[in-house]
């Protein structure tokens, strides 16, 4: 993945995503743990252990850090997009950069904005579908305890009928 892409998915990420971006190692592998360590050492954010591993969770399935190992995550180096410009070509595009500089930055922002509201809808989406398939795997359970239950109720009415009948 080239720096370019690199920092456009990085954009769209949650705050605490792209710090901890910053300390995932590249060489190795690092667990949760030690990577939760890292940013706590350099004050680079106070958040829990929990949102560290949802923030991994977030950068591994946007493709910007992988886990070789269960509980692992490991970066891997951008490489550098070629420079195959002419510095006239380049000195045009800086006098247009610097004029559009303040229109640029609050589009950048609000396309940031809008890719994390984007995020923030899927991972409510996903939690919704984990949340309804908890709710009916608890469902049938108690589908399955009151079915058992109903068959305990007829046997104790069979027990009583028998014990009438031995009482009389």
């Amino acid at each position: 993945m080239n720096e370019a892409r690199q920092k456009q998915i990085l954009a769209g990420q949650s705050s605490i995503a792209q710090k901890v971006f910053a300390y995932v190692p590249i060489q190795t592998s690092w667990s949760t743990h030690e990577i939760h360590g890292a940013t706590s050492t350099a004050k680079a954010t106070g958040a829990s252990p929990y949102a560290i591993r949802r923030a991994l969770g977030e950068l591994k399935d946007a493709g910007l850090i992988r886990e070789p190992a269960g509980g692992k995550f490991q970066r891997d180096a951008a490489t550098p997009k070629p420079n195959k410009e002419q510095s006239v070509t380049q000195v045009s595009k800086q006098a247009v950069v610097s004029i559009k500089r303040s229109e640029a930055g609050a589009l950048d922002v609000l396309a940031s904005l809008s890719a994390e509201v984007f995020g923030l809808s899927d991972e409510i989406g996903k939690r919704m579908k984990a949340l309804a398939g908890r709710i009916e795997e608890v469902a049938l359970s108690v589908e399955a305890e009151r079915e058992g239950n109903a068959e305990a109720v007829g046997k104790l009415k069979q027990l009583q009928e028998l014990l009438k009948g031995i009482s009389q």
